[in-house]
Parts: C-alpha cells; structure tokens; sequence
C-alpha cells in the first residue's frame, strides 16, 4: 500500500522543548479506503480456494457479515494500525516540498542535517529500519567526504532463469 494521504509535522514555537503539531492524516484519501477493501475481498477470495478446504475455519475478522464498502469501511476504522512507521515528514529532493538536499542538508539553514526516515520521498514497501539505518550511512559517508563504493558486478540468483520483474 502507497498511500497517497499526506499528514504534516509543524513547529509551534521557537522553543525547543516544545512538542511540534503532528498530524498523520491517515486515510484521508478515498484510495486509501479503496485498498483496504480490495485487501480484505482479495483475502477472502484466496481463502476460499479448494486447496485450502481442509485448514480453513471460520472467518473470524472481519466476519462474513461485514461485506458492504461501508461494513468493511466501518471495520477498517476499528482495526487498522500503523505499525507506527511513519516517514516523509522531511522529504529529500529539490522541489517546493522538499526540506532536505540528497545529502540530508535542511534547504535554507546552515550547519542542519536530517537523517532518518523522514527524508524518504515516499513511504517503502518493507519495514523502514534497514532503509533507514542505510540513509543514516550513506549521509554519514558523505559527511566525511568517503567515496561512494562502486556499483557491485556480482552474480544473483534468478529463480528458473526468469526475469525479475515482468515486462509490461
């Protein structure tokens, strides 16, 4: 799920002690419901396979009466949960919503860097930690002025001689 909602992190005041505004927006695009849905309707349809007779039980969440848009609606306001990684709140790049440069420096300020997951653009598809402990890497091996290690021409496994990714 790429969620196209956009919350925002906001300075109150010039005091540091001072918590910042934060709003995470979730689910406050029509997208994001949409996905939700298709998720739990995909879900049941690979459960009810005849491969999988013999181990499933019951549906136990969301239930087989929450069926209409607005029950699962109703289900995901509930239940759903953050996994509390958020990110983007500083993104990197060197458009009008950008706060930070490819090197994690604050546009504008002097001496001020941000290295975390807020800089990412866009919210990955995997857990954010490996992600974010390689920005937090890369920048510090910019920072002491390290090259960069050249682009690795080792050999990879492709599972049956397929291609990685399907062409379109």
């Amino acid at each position: 799920m790429r969620s196209p909602s956009r919350g925002h992190v906001r300075i109150k005041s010039r005091d540091p002690h001072q918590h910042p505004a934060i709003l995470f927006n979730y689910m406050s695009h029509e997208q994001d419901w949409q996905e939700f849905r298709d998720a739990i309707r995909i879900t049941r349809e690979i459960m009810h396979q005849p491969a999988l007779d013999q181990y499933r039980g019951r549906e136990i969440s969301p239930g087989v009466e929450c069926q209409t848009d607005e029950q699962l609606d109703e289900f995901v306001r509930n239940h759903a949960e953050t996994a509390f990684h958020p990110c983007g709140t500083c993104k990197m790049g060197y458009d009008e919503m950008s706060v930070v440069d490819g090197e994690g420096r604050v546009h504008g300020l002097e001496g001020l860097r941000v290295v975390d997951a807020s800089i990412m653009p866009q919210i990955i598809t995997g857990n954010l930690n490996a992600t974010t402990i390689m920005i937090g890497e890369k920048i510090a091996d910019m920072i002491r002025g390290q090259e960069a290690l050249p682009r690795s021409t080792a050999g990879y496994f492709v599972a049956n001689g397929m291609p990685v990714r399907a062409k379109k």
